[in-house]
């Protein structure tokens, strides 16, 4: 691939090799850049080139500049002054995160959690328009933990060419995601976080208000099996309809804009609801048809076919690339161009560190209809910590 533009300035910091090798585009600093300070600079200054190469690469990968610190990370990302930040504390992430400082929050803590290709919350009506990655402390050779990346529209054009019918329904129906989750945090899991974190209420009372005014439908003590959960307190509650594909915004690529592939994780998690996470591998291990219907629809009711979800997953592994990461990293990635995945890690504690920061989307809609977050999550929360939306 080339770079945005041969006679700009802006080309002289494309590394060429690294960018061909992984297909987004890799930039490095000025060799005369030393302060976390002057990265936001030369931010600012190329700003325009920098949104125009996300656009046609899907990712660029910021790799050799001073960021070294929680601090430095956050002041990075807040060199885009006109992107909003979408913080853990009002996101409708499954994972059990931790906020470090403004703008930055831990990747996901559970044991198995995205370990499938997905778009970040992309099974929710609030997702981010792009997310940002920033490495601190790489893994140990041979320990693993890179982050794969695989193109969206990549997917999208797999997938149509093999399953027609199946895409025609994604774009007909669009799908509707069935949620699990307990009334406590369970970082054990990928998925594991509680419905009062979900939700940010406190009571099954305020818990309700949000579900009808957001269109969710929800019932309580019921699991993934159809059986009764141990305790009253569990949560079993369904979006609207949400799309399934989606032209990413200032393009004209179609995405595999949903969180399709990575239900086959969840429906293996969610089946053992109100237990701790683990004893099956997400890579490998199979659910059945019955597990993903218990989690996935099309917005019509029909079943969404296993057997391709398992293909789709292929085709992610098949297209994707890995970012292996090295100490001061930043990733900036398109949720909407770009799927991502966390790859397998096996060192001990505390020797990966990998942070995440999210940027808020403006404009979460449903076919062409704003979904109803504003007044779900402003019903009893007037506090300044509520993300509005629309």
């Amino acid at each position: 691939m080339s770079s945005p533009s041969s006679s700009s300035p802006f080309d002289s910091f494309v590394n060429q090799d690294a960018t061909k090798k992984l297909g987004i585009l890799v930039l490095s600093p000025p060799t005369d850049m030393t302060a976390a300070d002057e990265a936001s600079q030369f931010v600012s200054m190329h700003r325009a080139e920098i949104d125009t190469a996300l656009n046609k690469y899907g990712a660029i990968l910021f790799r050799g500049f001073p960021l070294q610190e929680v601090n430095d990370f956050d002041s990075f990302v807040s060199s885009w002054e006109d992107w909003q930040d979408l913080s853990y504390d009002k996101s409708m992430s499954f994972a059990v995160r931790h906020k470090l400082s403004n703008r930055i929050c831990t990747t996901n803590e559970g044991k198995s959690g995205g370990l499938v290709f997905h778009h970040e919350q992309a099974q929710t009506p609030l997702w981010p328009s792009y997310v940002f990655f920033c490495c601190l402390l790489p893994a140990q050779p041979g320990d693993g933990g890179a982050t794969g990346i695989v193109s969206s529209d990549l997917v999208y054009q797999e997938l149509n060419k093999r399953h027609p019918a199946f895409i025609e329904k994604c774009e007909e129906h669009g799908v509707r995601y069935t949620i699990y989750a307990g009334p406590e945090q369970d970082a054990t899991k990928g998925a594991g976080r509680s419905w009062k974190s979900f939700f940010h209420v406190t009571t099954k009372e305020e818990c309700e208000e949000k579900l009808k005014a957001g269109g969710w439908d929800w019932e309580w003590g019921v699991d993934a099996k159809g059986g009764k959960t141990e305790s009253e307190n569990f949560l079993k509650c369904t979006t609207p309809d949400l799309d399934a594909v989606k032209v990413a915004p200032g393009t004209t690529k179609k995405c595999f804009f949903n969180q399709l592939i990575a239900t086959t994780a969840n429906a293996l998690e969610f089946s053992n609801v109100g237990k701790s996470g683990g004893g099956y591998n997400p890579l490998t291990d199979v659910p059945t048809q019955e597990g993903i219907d218990a989690c996935v629809r099309f917005g019509n009711g029909d079943t969404v076919p296993l057997n391709i979800l398992m293909e789709a997953k292929e085709i992610c592994e098949d297209l994707a690339t890995d970012i292996c990461w090295e100490k001061g990293d930043v990733a900036l990635i398109s949720n909407y161009l770009m799927m991502h995945a966390r790859r397998p890690w096996n060192g001990p504690a505390g020797t990966r560190k990998l942070l995440a920061s999210l940027v808020s989307e403006t404009n979460c809609t449903s076919f062409g209809k704003p979904l109803i977050v504003k007044r779900a999550f402003l019903l009893l929360r007037f506090s300044s910590s509520v993300e509005t939306i629309s």
